[in-house]
């Protein structure tokens, strides 16, 4: 089943909403008209001590724009160069 990002995503609308204790989510951040929705998202499928880690290189502010939404409703720890790869490639 495919899921959608949505701000008006209920609970009710997911199987086992809640009840997530990690998603894992990359290079998903581009495109800035879509972070609440992400950030909804999050919320509805994580259990209460559940954690997202997102990873995404460095691509002009899109990060600290999530991050802007995101802290709203979540705590944040940010790590930039979390593989050197990575970060050199871009």
């Amino acid at each position: 089943q495919t899921l959608v990002w949505s701000e008006s995503l209920s609970r009710l609308d997911v199987p086992r909403a809640g009840t997530f204790d990690f998603v894992i989510a990359a290079d998903c951040l581009f495109f800035k008209d879509f972070h609440k929705a992400l950030v909804h998202t999050l919320d509805t499928v994580l259990s209460a001590e559940g954690k997202a880690l997102i990873f995404q290189p460095p691509r002009g502010n899109t990060m600290a724009l999530f991050q802007a939404h995101a802290q709203e409703l979540f705590n944040i720890e940010r790590q930039d160069r979390y593989d050197e790869r990575v970060h050199q490639a871009h």
